[in-house]
């Protein structure tokens, strides 16, 4: 037996291209197309590409499943049109991309691409089934696209293992200073063409002939002992958590949702490996998988929409919700059609899905223009109670408004809430400082804490600093407030400056006054010289709190906030504040390390004494 045959490579070579011309021809120009961008010393190159790169990986797994589409057809001549159609699909995906963006910077898009990608991959596993189904005949169809799959993936995964070491060692003995990029261009040249070629190679063409079931030993090892108990270990973790809740009396993690849908896909694979010999299986749990799996799956799917709902409720929905809430209904109604369908078509598993990723992938209905719809919605509840509090937000709210106003960022659609805020959001954020008009996109981030600055809301002083064990930190500093402005003294006789330091007692004085800080109250303590019984306690916590919604970041134009003026029986006085430090902490106020300008007027008969 020949263990390597150059003929009968090359003829199974011949033949795939044959079969299967446009997907290779598209497969080997995309390859290349990326080898010679990631030959780009700076790497922009790849970027600047980055449409035509997704475009070409996008129309692999089209073009095969097209193909075996066209192939299952009595007059396939009369189909070929769909390939043309779909380059001009190809055509507009690429030209459809933002001019302009970073990868980064265009979530729309690569969702799109993702969402394309998967009913891609999809439609490979129904194309040849549309018009005709037979049980055993898609059995083994499914089992030829798993060996092919797994086939070419070891395949080209050794060879490119092979040739990196390869490559290692000729650099390490010759001294050949291999570029780090000529691993990059090996690996595409493994996937994009050795991949594919190998993956089509051998792929049964007259496959809803193919009725006759080989249902290997190793398969069923796999299913018995790897797939079934993983099976049963995740119902046994979310039925504990299930019991966990119920003795708690507490609403489901949000996480649990994904865990759940984890389990109804490994449900779902089990379901298909086994379907056409489950009964002739004599193991108990591959006899008895339906419907014991379906039945123990219903009441997890309870949890799974508690889950959901609670953070949609809470916060909206986004892509990823919208995703999880559209996969929950799709694995109810795939459980209940399992359970319940006279004519059970395992077809109809990857077909909905892929009229689900289609179909959410744009549109008003879409996962897009639902999330942004949600998110604006609650934007304005939000801002409309912050409002109504004095612009005071609590956490939850003040993350929140933070949280959606990254959303729409990431977006480009900050402007959307320029009706909600009254604030021209592109034009008050743009990159002003590199003379960029288009935003502020040369930067990675959002300065969110200046939006909400901006939008004048601030987070309530108690809140921030419940959130941090050792209280919540404010330091103000108001000498720079005062530049190029003046403040009126004329009105007081005598000035001092002051220190107010919760850690040691020390007494000023001011004209017949003592002056000292008092801890206990958080008040300037204002006491006579000669007269014991006269003093005056003017109390601080008020304008420190009222201080902390600025959380440190006090405006210019907010100078004012740094002063503090006050009459008593006999004394009329002004304190400026030029540098404050203090904690909060469950209601506590201490004061640190600060100092004020004080400006004192005593009454006129104060001096005839």
């Amino acid at each position: 037996m020949n263990l390597f045959s150059i003929a009968e490579i090359s003829g199974k070579a011949q033949n795939a291209f044959k079969r299967f011309p446009v997907t290779l021809v598209w497969a080997i120009l995309g390859t290349f197309y990326c080898m010679v961008l990631l030959d780009d010393n700076s790497g922009d190159l790849f970027d600047q590409n980055l449409d035509v790169v997704l475009t070409l990986i996008l129309g692999v797994s089209w073009f095969i499943a097209t193909q075996f589409f066209i192939e299952q057809q009595q007059k396939p001549q009369k189909w070929l049109v769909l390939k043309g159609a779909l380059l001009v699909l190809l055509f507009l995906f690429c030209w459809y991309y933002p001019d302009g963006f970073p990868q980064s910077e265009s979530p729309g898009f690569l969702l799109r691409f993702f969402l394309f990608l998967i009913a891609g991959h999809l439609f490979v596993f129904f194309a040849p089934f549309i018009k005709s189904w037979n049980k055993e005949a898609y059995w083994s169809y499914l089992k030829s696209v798993a060996t092919a799959i797994l086939r070419s993936s070891f395949f080209s995964g050794v060879l490119y293992v092979g040739l990196a070491l390869a490559l290692v060692a000729i650099d390490a003995l010759f001294d050949a200073n291999i570029h780090g990029r000529r691993y990059g261009q090996l690996f595409f040249f493994c996937l994009g063409i050795v991949n594919t070629w190998i993956y089509l190679s051998d792929f049964p063409k007259d496959v809803r002939s193919n009725t006759t079931i080989h249902f290997q030993k190793a398969l069923e090892v796999f299913v018995k002992f790897i797939l079934i108990p993983l099976v049963v270990l995740y119902l046994v973790i979310l039925y504990a958590y299930s019991a966990k809740i119920l003795v708690e009396w507490e609403l489901p993690k949000g996480w649990v949702s994904y865990l759940v849908t984890v389990l109804a896909f490994l449900g779902f694979i089990v379901q298909v490996i086994i379907n056409p010999v489950q009964k002739s299986i004599k193991a108990w749990t591959v006899n008895k998988f339906y419907p014991w799996f379906y039945l123990l799956l219903l009441p997890l799917l309870v949890l799974l929409f508690t889950a959901i709902i609670r953070r949609v409720n809470d916060y909206g929905i986004t892509e990823n919700r919208y995703f999880v809430l559209v996969l929950a209904c799709w694995i109810l109604a795939m459980a209940l059609y399992l359970l319940f369908a006279k004519s059970k078509r395992l077809i109809l598993l990857p077909i909905t899905l892929f009229i689900l990723a289609v179909l959410s992938s744009f549109g008003p209905w879409g996962a897009m223009g639902i999330s942004k719809r949600s998110q604006l919605a609650q934007f304005e509840k939000v801002y409309a109670a912050v409002t109504a509090n004095d612009k005071t937000a609590n956490t939850k709210q003040y993350n929140q408004l933070k949280s959606i106003l990254n959303y729409f960022d990431d977006r480009r659609s900050l402007s959307e809430l320029d009706p909600i805020t009254g604030i021209a959001m592109v034009a008050a954020f743009k990159d002003t400082i590199n003379g960029d008009e288009s935003y502020r996109y040369n930067y990675s981030w959002l300065d969110t804490q200046k939006v909400m600055d901006s939008m004048g809301i601030f987070l309530n002083p108690k809140d921030a600093a419940a959130n941090n064990l050792y209280g919540k930190s404010y330091n103000y500093y108001g000498t720079h407030l005062f530049n190029d402005k003046s403040v009126a003294i004329d009105a007081y006789d005598y000035f001092s400056p002051i220190q107010m330091n919760s850690y040691t007692e020390k007494k000023g004085e001011i004209g017949d006054f003592y002056v000292s800080y008092d801890t206990e109250n958080v008040a300037i303590l204002i006491e006579s010289k000669t007269d014991s019984s006269e003093y005056y306690s003017i109390a601080l916590e008020e304008k420190l709190m009222a201080l902390a919604k600025y959380n440190s970041s006090l405006p210019e134009n907010r100078a004012s906030e740094m002063v503090l003026d006050f009459e008593k029986e006999r004394i009329l006085g002004k304190l400026i504040f030029t540098d404050l430090g203090y904690n909060v902490k469950d209601d506590e106020l201490v004061l640190n390390h600060s100092s004020a300008y004080l400006f004192l007027k005593q009454a006129p008969y104060a001096t005839e004494n």
